[in-house]
């Protein structure tokens, strides 16, 4: 058995309540693969036949309008499922999933994670909690995009980013990932001129603060 594989598993959330036995069998059927920063893991319009665990680095699914906008649906960190919705009926995908960084994944195909789900009551209903709680935060990014001008926008998405990527630094919480104008913008479903502007703004007012290229959001912002 792979240790690596083994231990990645065993140190995931979603897996947490299998018995030994089936964590390895279920590690017996992932196949490792690395991914350059840039390089696609898949793309919209691909077949939808596999599922992905990240074992390193970082993943954007982002899905792109017909006049080449994007929109960054999450940001995937290590022990997150990705792909997932090939075992919720998806034919083809919909989305991009696209590494930020050199990334390690582990890929898993449909029908090994469906016979897995089928005969792992325990696992079934990991996956689904985690599926409904992504969905959750996703629709709610959405809603923001829909009721919340630029600014707020902006100090939503870098809460979130502090909560899930950051560190205590100061008055404040750094934001440990390096995300561009463009990055951002498809964050919150504005122009890069757009966050260009509002992120000036907010480093004027001391809402943002900065440590070389990394963010720091004010500490007013995280109760």
């Amino acid at each position: 058995m792979d240790k690596t594989k083994l231990w990645y598993i065993n140190t995931n959330k979603i897996f947490s309540g299998l018995s030994e036995n089936e964590k390895d069998e279920i590690a017996s059927k992932f196949t490792e693969m690395s991914v350059k920063r840039k390089d696609f893991v898949f793309s919209a319009g691909d077949k939808s036949a596999t599922a992905y665990m990240l074992k390193e680095g970082r993943i954007k699914i982002v899905r792109c309008s017909e006049d080449g906008r994007e929109l960054t649906v999450d940001i995937l960190e290590p022990g997150d499922i990705f792909g997932e919705l090939t075992v919720a009926g998806e034919q083809e995908r919909e989305t991009d999933a696209v590494a930020m960084e050199d990334s390690f994944i582990c890929a898993i195909k449909r029908n090994d994670l469906e016979g897995f789900i089928a005969k792992m009551p325990n696992l079934s209903l990991t996956i689904t909690k985690w599926m409904g709680l992504r969905l959750r935060r996703i629709e709610s990014r959405f809603e923001d995009m829909i009721f919340q001008d630029a600014r707020s926008r902006l100090i939503i998405i870098f809460k979130e980013l502090a909560q899930r990527y950051g560190a205590p630094d100061g008055n404040g919480r750094k934001i440990t990932i390096r995300l561009s104008h463009k990055e951002i913008a498809g964050l919150i479903g504005a122009s890069r001129e757009t966050v260009t502007l509002e992120l000036n703004n907010l480093k004027r007012s001391g809402d943002i603060l900065t440590d070389g290229k990394y963010l720091i959001l004010h500490q007013r912002h995280l109760s």
